[in-house]
């Protein structure tokens, strides 16, 4: 017996969920399908960073990308406010801005030219007598700037995303031909939809559907580190176009704190040498947070590769969501956790079918669970 959607969504990451959430609430027959967990890869490998396109500025990079994220923080606050197309309100905010560290004399008067003249007056240097306790205990000394970004717990939001419409979210056992999965289960769709993007390109390959379609693979070694004293969200900045570290903050199954650790010391090949990694970290430490104890800490790493449309700039992200469209089957990149919502506005005024407002039942496809966090899937070394 043929079933009919409207749309079918694949890969159940934070833009494929975003997606789904917003075509449901249009009235879409919407079904997602995931072959792995839902928020695995890219997603739950985020740090949850709701960037405002600050560190960028700094880094000399005042262009579109800076100025095109800007505005998503303020995106993302009414969705968890309840208040917007997704309600996020079940989701948690980790911290409500991470911090630039940016050590004494470096970049002299670039503070106040980027808060003036880049991103407005959500960001201004912190006296120090009004430094969070964690950047006071940890022995900066520098400069450091309120970026009114928030940091979200991203497990929390993939759960807010996928738990009002988990009979639609459904697991695919043939995820290198996921057009055959469809005839073999005999469903039709008006509109497919892929957002599985470390797929997506040889997905299009397999199809035909390739030409003129151009991505890049820009992979990391993520840092983890166990055992981490205190809560802190900070970028240390150098003088580089990447910080020396991102640092973000997440408690693992055992109730240890974890530090997730990105920017430079992650800018490397999935297969290098983890212990450059620690290093970098180590050193970066060193010079930014030298009362920071580091004697119980363990150490671990993720390889991931981060797969977005091809970018203009050598060895720079796009400055934008990517969409590559072959009649009704659309191929999507949000580049960046922060951007989920654009890229969904920006396929609901590409497609080219209306909400049905009628519901499947997909019950007859497999359920699909959640994806592990990386801390609480790893081994930890001292």
């Amino acid at each position: 017996m043929e079933k009919k959607a409207d749309i079918v969504i694949f890969g159940a990451g934070i833009a494929g969920l975003w997606l789904l959430a917003e075509l449901k609430a249009k009235g879409y027959n919407a079904l997602l399908l995931e072959s792995e967990a839902i928020g695995a890869g890219q997603t739950l490998a985020s740090q949850g960073i709701i960037h405002s396109g600050l560190k960028y500025a700094f880094a000399g990079k005042i262009n579109k990308l800076a100025q095109s994220i800007s505005a998503m923080p303020d995106l993302w606050r009414s969705a968890l406010e309840g208040k917007g197309n997704v309600d996020l309100s079940a989701a948690r905010v980790s911290a409500s801005s991470q911090f630039l560290l940016i050590p004494g004399g470096l970049m002299a008067g670039l503070v106040k030219l980027v808060t003036k003249q880049a991103l407005g007056n959500n960001v201004h240097e912190v006296k120090k007598v009004d430094w969070p306790d964690e950047i006071k205990r940890s022995g900066f000394k520098g400069t450091a700037v309120f970026m009114d970004e928030p940091v979200l717990d991203v497990a929390s939001v993939i759960r807010a995303l996928a738990e009002p419409y988990k009979d639609c979210i459904k697991k695919i056992d043939t995820p290198d031909n996921p057009f055959d999965f469809l005839e073999r289960h005999n469903i039709e769709a008006d509109e497919i939809i892929f957002t599985a993007a470390a797929s997506n390109h040889e997905v299009a390959k397999r199809a035909g559907h390739d030409q003129k379609l151009h991505t890049q693979k820009r992979p990391l070694l993520m840092g983890m580190m166990k055992n981490a004293p205190y809560p802190l969200y900070a970028h240390l900045v150098g003088n580089s176009d990447k910080p020396v570290a991102t640092i973000t903050t997440h408690e693992a199954l055992d109730g240890s704190l974890i530090w997730y650790l990105g920017g430079g010391a992650a800018e490397r090949e999935k297969e290098a040498n983890p212990q450059d990694v620690y290093k970098a970290v180590r050193k970066g430490f060193a010079k930014y947070l030298p009362g920071v104890e580091l004697s119980t800490a363990q150490w671990s790493v993720l390889p991931i590769d981060r797969i977005e449309g091809k970018s203009d700039i050598d060895g720079w992200m796009p400055d934008t969501p990517t969409i590559h469209s072959h009649e009704n089957v659309h191929y999507c990149w949000p580049t960046k956790l922060t951007f989920a919502p654009l890229l969904a506005s920006r396929l609901l005024e590409r497609i080219n079918v209306h909400p049905s407002k009628e519901q499947a039942d997909w019950s007859f496809l497999e359920n699909i669970d959640y994806a592990t966090a990386p801390w609480d899937d790893t081994t930890w070394t001292k």
